[in-house]
């Protein structure tokens, strides 16, 4: 029996691989005897390949053209790579018992890009007539015209069940698909199952601080945030990291890998504003982490996290780490209502470094909540299993 997994496998932000490599790990464990092959949909066939060039450029670029022009460039480009690897998933699909889509916020129309992707993997599931579900994927409102009409392609495949991963994508789904079916439901981030595949770090006793670069905060943001999110730049951070230097606290700056993020990391540690207390050893740099093993290693070893990225949250969930969550984009907000820690959730998209200073401090002595974390874990594991009983196909069957 074997299954296809389209995912964000090889993303450099590593919490995409945490989620690909959390799903696997749980499928493995309810089905041990599958075959399970990855299929990365942004065209990455390892970790490090760069499929799009200059993406950086186009990050900074596309906020500045008007909306048609940033789809019909993002269109033009993505049809030369989607093209390219169209054979290599064909391939994939070759013999498939079951395809699974997600997680992520795959359902997300910014310019079009993974509404191209998915348009592009129902086409050939539909001609392969492999059995498809959804799994805990996240879906934003904000699809386009055209982006509804490529994500709606999927339902001309033999689409068996729709999994997305907390109330506000279920909602999201509902009102733009116009309850077409199969109904949605619940199913949790595998990412909270991190705890299972990856050993704890040693605890370090430091406050771990996520840096996010501005202009992927700027182009992903909703709508409401938009420009608001990177006007302050990297001087939200340095402030953040002193007034936790003031408390007392020990910090780490870390990120989650994609190249934007390594590169405001490594701005804000080496010439900016935390330079000294860096070459002090007040502050430490984590290396930008290549794989989702590393980035649980700095977040489970951890005192307490504070991030914007979704992934850094969900593993310090999973390691009953404390966390705080900054509001950007509903996909954290949404996480932190999830698991019952709505009052660790700070909504942005202004953040003044004191009050985040104050929220962490009364998280930190709070501690984690390893029942909750556990009880997370189960619920992630059982929506697995019950994906895979109620989709596998019954015209290959199931040993």
């Amino acid at each position: 029996m074997k299954i296809v997994q389209f995912g964000l496998a090889h993303s450099p932000n590593v919490g995409d691989g945490v989620i690909a490599e959390c799903l696997l790990h749980g499928i493995r464990l309810c089905r041990p005897e599958a075959r399970v092959q990855t299929v990365d949909i942004s065209g990455r066939a390892a970790p490090g390949d760069r499929p799009v060039p200059a993406r950086g450029v186009a990050l900074r670029l596309l906020p500045l053209l008007p909306p048609p022009i940033r789809r019909a460039l993002v269109r033009r480009r993505l049809t030369r790579l989607l093209d390219r690897v169209e054979p290599q998933w064909q391939s994939a699909l070759a013999g498939a018992d079951l395809a699974v889509v997600g997680g992520g916020q795959l359902f997300s129309d910014a310019d079009l890009n993974f509404c191209l992707k998915l348009a592009r993997v129902a086409a050939l599931l539909r001609g392969a007539g492999v059995p498809v579900a959804v799994h805990a994927a996240g879906a934003s409102r904000n699809w386009s015209v055209q982006g509804t009409a490529l994500f709606m392609e999927l339902f001309g495949t033999d689409l068996r069940r729709v999994g997305l991963r907390d109330a506000a994508s279920l909602a999201a789904w509902r009102d733009q698909t116009g309850g077409a079916p199969p109904a949605p439901v619940l199913a949790r981030d595998p990412g909270l199952l991190a705890a299972r595949l990856y050993p704890p770090a040693p605890p370090t006793g430091r406050v771990a601080i996520c840096v996010t670069a501005p202009q992927i905060l700027r182009y992903h943001a909703d709508a409401d945030a938009d420009a608001a999110v990177a006007a302050r730049g990297l001087d939200f951070y340095a402030r953040l990291a002193d007034r936790l230097l003031y408390a007392g606290e020990r910090v780490t700056l870390f990120c989650n890998g994609a190249w934007e993020d390594r590169q405001a990391l490594a701005r804000l540690a080496g010439g900016g504003q935390l330079s000294g207390a860096v070459a002090a050893g007040c502050v430490q740099v984590a290396p930008p982490p290549g794989t989702p093993a590393d980035l649980a290693a700095v977040v489970s070893g951890a005192r307490a996290v504070v991030a914007h990225r979704l992934h850094a949250c969900i593993l310090a969930h999973a390691y009953a780490v404390p966390a705080v969550g900054l509001g950007w984009d509903r996909k954290v907000e949404s996480f932190f209502a999830a698991v019952g820690q709505g009052d660790r959730f700070m909504p942005g998209p202004f953040h003044a470094p004191d009050d985040v200073a104050r929220a962490l401090g009364m998280a930190a002595a709070a501690g984690g909540d390893r029942a909750a974390a556990e009880a997370e874990a189960d619920a992630a594991l059982n929506d697995i299993r019950l994906m895979l009983a109620e989709n596998w196909a019954p015209a290959r069957g199931a040993a």
